[in-house]
């Protein structure tokens, strides 16, 4: 048991005793760990275990558009800001679209005042997150993930994030409701948020939702104009999910299309599971335990450890199957072992420009397009570009507006589509292309091999 001492200070009694002093004897610590501890409240012990995972954004960015969703090519640039998560220690953040949008430079701060520029590397419009890159020669902390299977209201949360600017600005609050949809500008809605009332203000987006452990629940993504005490988050099982897929995405080979993955959830731990498989050796059930020498419980730790291994390669992975442990050699890359493209009347455009080229679009504003230079009648803006692929080799960036591909231009998925299928197009071996970068037009060649179709 603690030991206390007693120690007895002068003051002065009540005004009805007198003039007279009076000796008042009061308990205190003497022990000054214990003091210490007493200020050490979960909170701040939370916050201590998450903070060097979380970073600043921040980064110039076109004005808001007009009424009619347009920018001008004039319009003048704001500082934006926000905040984002590190989920491995080679540097992928994972944050909200409307962070780096449009930033022409992004630039990253870590906790302890390290500087970066990051590297746009992929986006998912549809649930507002994006991930990027930064390049370290140490390793990175990150961020410990726990579960949205099992939030509860009342249970208390804290925010971390870049509000207004003020870095690694720390708010505390409840889950206030689970499972709001919310409308964001007449035409997306968030769906699925998590709502708290821990002050949530422009410039936290991107940060983590946390736990009374530490633990990320959520990603904060949006505040209600002109409300108090009305915050929300992403749910990082759904945050989670989204980052394995841009990972995947930007690894650049594929993995046995037949292997379905599912991460599972049970009193706060996860696991990932096998739910189905005709790949060799894998069986539907089997939980994936480790990639090589890396533990894994989860469909993002899986796309993060396989990075490391290049097309055509063979991971060992150890499965959990009826109690014992079975090794497994898994080949990768079979479906891509190039870059020459494998085309297919089922595939979509898009994914035929992905395996091509190593880029994947969206349709530009063609008003924009035309407002740099108006013999281009619109045009597909670069979102995501697969390292070490002909994009990525011929400097093509993420925001670049591709305008033109070989003799013809690019205003839309037909015509690319109508592109690609053309002879002229499969026997390139160094297809030229046009690309609008801010208020000027770039042209270059791609290195690809001879195009084929299968």
């Amino acid at each position: 048991m603690t030991q206390t001492k007693v120690i007895c200070t002068w003051r002065r009694p009540l005004a009805i005793i007198g003039l007279g002093l009076s000796l008042t004897c009061m308990p205190q610590v003497a022990d000054a760990q214990e003091r210490s501890s007493l200020r050490h409240t979960a909170t701040v012990l939370a916050i201590q275990r998450a903070e060097p995972a979380v970073v600043n954004i921040e980064g110039n960015k076109p004005a808001a558009p007009s009424a009619t969703g347009a920018r001008t090519s004039d319009a003048p640039l704001v500082n934006g800001m926000g905040a984002g998560v590190l989920i491995d220690p080679r540097g992928y953040i994972l944050t909200n679209q409307h962070v780096v949008q449009d930033v022409t430079r992004i630039e990253v701060t870590l906790s302890d005042g390290t500087q970066y520029v990051g590297k746009l590397i992929g986006r998912d419009p549809t649930t507002d997150l994006a991930l990027i890159k930064i390049d370290s020669r140490k390793p990175l902390p990150t961020i410990r993930c726990g579960t949205s299977s099992d939030l509860m209201r009342g249970e208390p949360v804290i925010a971390i994030g870049n509000p207004f600017g003020y870095h690694h600005t720390v708010t505390e609050g409840i889950i206030s409701a689970l499972h709001r949809n919310i409308p964001v500008n007449g035409a997306q809605e968030y769906p699925d948020l998590i709502q708290t009332d821990a002050s949530i203000n422009p410039g936290n987006s991107g940060g983590p939702l946390l736990n009374a452990e530490g633990l990320m629940i959520g990603i904060n993504a949006a505040v209600r104009i002109g409300a108090q005490g009305i915050g929300f988050a992403i749910p990082v099982d759904k945050a989670t999910e989204v980052a394995a897929e841009l990972i995947a995405q930007h690894r650049g080979y594929a993995m046995d299309n037949s292997l379905s993955l599912k991460t599972e959830y049970n009193s706060g731990k996860s696991r990932l599971r096998i739910v189905s498989a005709r790949a060799s050796g894998l069986q539907k059930g089997d939980v994936i335990t480790a990639v090589a020498d890396r533990t894994v419980a989860s469909r993002l730790e899986y796309e993060l450890a396989l990075i490391d291994y290049s097309s055509g390669a063979e991971i060992p992975i150890n499965v959990e199957r009826d109690g014992e442990l079975v090794a497994v050699n898994l080949p990768v890359g079979k479906t891509t072992t190039s870059t020459r493209a494998q085309l297919t009347s089922a595939s979509s455009v898009q994914e035929q420009v992905f395996r091509t080229l190593g880029m994947r679009l969206e349709p530009a504003d063609s008003n924009k397009v035309r407002s740099v230079d108006a013999t281009y009648k619109g045009g597909l803006r670069v979102t995501s570009v697969r390292t070490n692929s002909p994009a990525d080799n011929a400097q093509i960036n993420t925001g670049d507006i591709l305008v033109g591909l070989m003799e013809w231009q690019t205003p839309n998925w037909d015509d690319l589509a109508w592109i690609m299928k053309s002879s002229e197009f499969k026997s390139a071996t160094a297809p030229k292309f046009h690309i609008m970068r801010g208020r000027e037009v770039f042209w270059g060649s791609l290195d690809v091999e001879q195009l084929s179709v299968r």
